[in-house]
């Protein structure tokens, strides 16, 4: 009696294990808000739906005499919105220049298949090579759709004179995919369209992103550091060809040496895009 009770709890804590391993974790959006209500200033928050969906947006208000513009950062897919690379320090220094800046959170990518629907190893099986899964072609256009939806969101509030500039900053994926909305020429009143690091989690999507670069109608600023991954690095080159190609004058390509977070590279990546800016 004893053994049959000990055997059916020993199943019950191993069922209950097994269904702890499968619990979906948060979403990023929604770990991003919780950080954001509780360690940023509630004056320097909007929050925005797009698609019955609610988005936080980080504002800084220009500190100079007279405004000179706007900046919206499109942080890089799956990272907080506020980070060490870079897009931090040119949201609150962009400031001290003249800018309104707003970063918008990015939504959320759902690529990973469940681990219900995998297969699961014995111990004595022997493991297999593991390969990074391309994101598909659905996922990354919803992924697009989302962040688009989001931009034009907050885009329908800005309001700006004819003097002052719309510069939009983007970052890794989310620069490939916003490039690819703005190669298909939409109704939008953009003057700049700087991309750091830009790249495609996909082999097809990112073999056609420099001609699509190249077809924008904004000016545009192409950045990369030296130790970006070699996605970024490789395509440079094919980045400046089809930038001749399609006569894409107002077109820039420059090189940052260092980390992503480095502060000397932050300071060189506001001096490059303030340089960008003022002959435009």
């Amino acid at each position: 009696m004893l053994s049959r009770a000990l055997f059916t709890l020993l199943i019950s804590i191993s069922v209950s294990c097994f269904a702890a391993e499968h619990i979906a974790p948060a979403p990023l959006t929604a770990l991003f808000q919780q950080d954001a209500q509780r360690f940023y200033e509630p004056a320097g928050l909007l929050e925005l739906n797009s698609e019955e969906e609610v988005f936080y947006v980080f504002h800084q208000e220009h500190m100079a005499s007279m405004r000179a513009g706007i900046v919206i950062f499109l942080p890089d897919m799956q990272m907080p919105p506020l980070n060490n690379s870079g897009i931090s320090f040119l949201a609150k220094r962009l400031s001290d220049d003249g800018y309104d800046t707003y970063t918008i959170t990015p939504p959320d990518l759902s690529h990973a298949a469940s681990l219900l629907d995998q297969d699961i190893e014995t111990p004595e099986a022997e493991p297999k090579p593991q390969s990074v899964e391309p994101v598909s072609e659905m996922n990354l256009d919803n992924y697009k759709a989302a962040l688009v939806s989001r931009f034009e969101v907050l885009y329908n509030t800005l309001s700006m004179t004819q003097t002052e500039k719309l510069v939009v900053v983007a970052f890794g994926n989310s620069a490939g995919v916003f490039a690819e909305h703005l190669a298909t020429l939409p109704n939008l009143r953009i003057d700049a369209y700087t991309v750091v690091s830009p790249q495609l989690p996909n082999a097809m999507r990112q073999k056609h992103l420099a001609s699509n670069l190249s077809l924008i109608s904004p000016a545009l600023l192409d950045i990369y550091y030296s130790f970006d991954n070699p996605m970024v690095v490789d395509s440079t080159a094919d980045r400046v060809r089809w930038a001749r190609k399609n006569s894409k004058l107002d077109y820039r390509q420059r090189e940052l040496f260092g980390e992503k977070t480095d502060p000397l590279q932050h300071q060189r990546l506001r001096k490059e895009l303030l340089g960008f800016l003022r002959i435009l």
